[in-house]
């Protein structure tokens, strides 16, 4: 998530005011552990979307193949989605492997990643540097504002740095763990000193639960290897339909069923995340699957579950886990 944001980042710098006449290619170089994983991880692939204007909150994973695919067929990438560039992976991807941070860089971090554009002369029109610190956060080591937490924290109601402080703050002011994150998330995403609407948050929660939901139904639908040349085979879509199976010849009384089921939900979104799909930070992408995984045996299997205690849940867990 960090490189393609990275990527995204520096084209949109060189798409404001329109890109240069003469600009012909860009490169992108990875040092440290982003060069040692980088393949793995899927590193090279989320650059390549990111240089053509894809971001990982919005791009439709069905995009993500054809668009990697028609890259590396015709060595033409289109920056942003518009300019079309030469791109040569051989020569525009280099994995740095022997290299721990990019030369003259002032931040010193594993994950380090030099994008540079060049016109037909080969002459430098633009290059910056940025480092992937975590959690899809990036920051620019020219000091240039990145994707990374605020640098002036705002102040909230209920401030807590451990779970003894945030149930002490609870029970300070008799609220629940929820009605405290809530009231701290309306602060955080207030502008002027004015929180922002109760509302607003609950439509961010939605639009997670929405990008959760997607990804299962997609790690549960889909078959086959999964990339990176171990020849994993996917497991979620074979264990749903004999879970299905079972449930057909009236087996559902099987007590351990919900659990099989919690079990599928969680391999379903790791299976995405190890496909390069759209996963939902929850707070590493290796945890990803935990979070909707409990939220649909919630929905699915607790008697009287609806969509309020989807919302509790979320701001609950989202409090465990910063």
């Amino acid at each position: 998530m960090g490189p393609m944001r990275a990527a995204h980042q520096f084209v949109r710098g060189l798409a404001e005011g329109g890109f240069p006449e003469d600009l012909r290619r860009v490169q992108a170089e990875l040092y440290g552990s982003l060069a040692l994983t980088g393949r793995g991880h899927a590193t090279d692939r989320a650059v390549l979307l990111g240089l053509s204007g894809y971001e990982p909150a919005t791009i439709d994973p069905e995009r993500i193949e054809s668009t990697v695919d028609e890259i590396r067929s015709t060595r033409t990438l289109r920056l942003d989605g518009r300019r079309p560039v030469a791109f040569d992976l051989s020569r525009d991807l280099l994995f740095h492997r022997d290299q721990m941070f990019p030369p003259g860089a002032k931040t010193r971090h594993p994950n380090g990643m030099r994008f540079t554009a060049f016109d037909g002369s080969g002459a430098v029109l633009s290059e910056e540097t940025f480092f992937s610190i975590g959690g899809g956060f990036i920051v620019s080591d020219s000091g240039a504002e990145g994707t990374g937490p605020a640098a002036e924290e705002k102040e909230i109601p209920y401030p807590f740095s451990s779970a003894a402080d945030l149930l002490a703050a609870a029970d300070a002011n008799q609220i629940t763990i929820a009605e405290a994150m809530l009231a701290n998330e309306r602060a955080l995403a207030g502008a002027a000193g004015a929180p922002a609407e109760t509302e607003t948050i609950l439509a961010g929660i939605d639009r997670i639960w929405a990008a959760m939901r997607a990804c299962v139904q997609r790690g549960i639908a889909t078959e086959g290897i999964l990339p990176g040349g171990l020849q994993v085979r996917r497991r979620a879509h074979r264990l749903a339909e004999r879970l299905r199976e079972k449930e057909a010849q009236g087996m559902s009384g099987d007590p351990l069923a919900p659990l099989d089921w919690l079990t599928v939900y969680a391999m379903a979104v790791n299976e995405e995340n190890a496909a390069g799909g759209r996963v939902v930070t929850a707070p590493t992408n290796g945890a990803a699957g935990v979070i909707p995984a409990v939220a649909h045996y919630y929905e699915r299997f607790v008697p009287g579950a609806d969509h309020a205690g989807i919302v509790r849940f979320f701001l609950t867990s989202a409090a465990i886990g910063i």
